[in-house]
């Protein structure tokens, strides 16, 4: 019953898990955006595609954009903690943690994640990011203990 929707724990893990990839899948989209509205393309037939028809304008449009960067820099942090919380996280459900700090876990983490976001692409000064990161990587650390505490031989 541990991976069952039955399993409040792993309902759990399922609704905040799953908003956390899909938070992760919107950063694709959301650096596409930050692209098309600052004209800052990473390969030259993106750059022609989108308007840019001499050789001068395409090399201006490849020139990297901080915001651009800072999205990217935000997609990789995601994939650098998303993927491992998940995977510790279906683990985690098979140790029968109590319910309530199984769910603050996840929520915690999904937070801290969306707050990580904002505060990377709204360019809010330290230490903001790092207190997001640090919250939710400090969540992840809770949970693999006491995954490696239960698993013990």
């Amino acid at each position: 019953m541990a991976y069952s929707l039955d399993n409040e724990v792993f309902r759990g893990l399922a609704l905040y898990g799953g908003m956390t990839i899909v938070k992760l899948a919107a950063m694709a989209p959301l650096t596409a955006f930050f692209r098309r509205t600052t004209k800052a393309f990473a390969n030259a037939e993106d750059t022609r595609f989108f308007g840019a028809k001499t050789a001068e304008k395409t090399k201006m449009a490849l020139i990297p954009n901080d915001d651009v960067e800072r999205v990217r820099r935000a997609h990789l942090n995601d994939l650098e903690n998303i993927i491992p919380f998940i995977l510790i996280g279906l683990l985690y459900v098979g140790t029968n943690p109590p319910v309530g700090t199984a769910i603050l876990h996840f929520k915690v983490f999904f937070f801290s994640r969306l707050l990580h976001t904002l505060v990377y692409v709204g360019k809010i000064r330290q230490p903001a990011r790092a207190l997001c990161w640090l919250t939710g990587y400090g969540t992840m650390l809770s949970m693999a203990y006491r995954l490696i505490q239960a698993a013990r031989l």
